[in-house]
């Protein structure tokens, strides 16, 4: 009896080191300290200037759909397109769909004050390459609002996905859910 509580609390005290392991936050990078040097991935911070770029943040998210909004401050239907992405992410809350935010804006103050005022606190980032990414450039993104959808294994389906306001949109979304 003795040798099973002894195998139990072994087995108890991995698992929770490994669990523990997985939880721990990656090291931060600060965009001053990140390799930039190259326009075929979207370098991105945020709110703190910390480094990621979209290539990190799709695979993060494999597993789900992810719904990217391209958008700036100053864009007035980008604006006009927010309570319609709240309602979106509140009806596909605790479901496979992420949704990320990147601002096209050149001031990083305008960014923040903006997100924060639609209250784009997760998932929010500055592209500090824009216009000049690959992605930019390959899907010709030069008018904002964008909005892309890219499947579970983080591959793009649909470069000039539908707006937030739009239902086909929901049916799209529930689609890839479905696969």
């Amino acid at each position: 009896m003795k040798n099973i509580f002894i195998i139990l609390a072994a087995i108890l005290i991995t698992s929770c080191g490994e669990q523990a392991e997985k939880t721990e936050k990656k090291q931060a990078v600060k965009f001053a300290d990140a390799d930039i040097s190259s326009n075929d991935i979207v370098h991105l911070t945020d709110f703190d200037d910390n480094y990621t770029n979209l290539d990190q943040i799709l695979a993060e998210n494999k597993g789900k759909v992810v719904y990217l909004d391209i958008w700036a401050s100053w864009c007035g239907p980008c604006k006009a397109m927010m309570p319609y992405s709240e309602k979106l992410q509140e009806k596909y809350k605790g479901k496979d769909v992420t949704f990320i935010f990147i601002s096209t804006d050149q001031d990083p103050g305008k960014w923040e004050r903006a997100a924060k005022q639609f209250n784009l606190t997760e998932n929010s980032f500055l592209a500090r390459n824009y216009p000049k990414a690959k992605l930019f450039q390959d899907n010709n993104v030069s008018s904002i609002p964008r909005y892309m959808l890219f499947d579970k294994n983080g591959r793009m389906v649909d470069d000039n996905a539908r707006r937030p306001a739009e239902k086909d949109l929901e049916t799209t979304i529930d689609g890839f859910l479905a696969i």
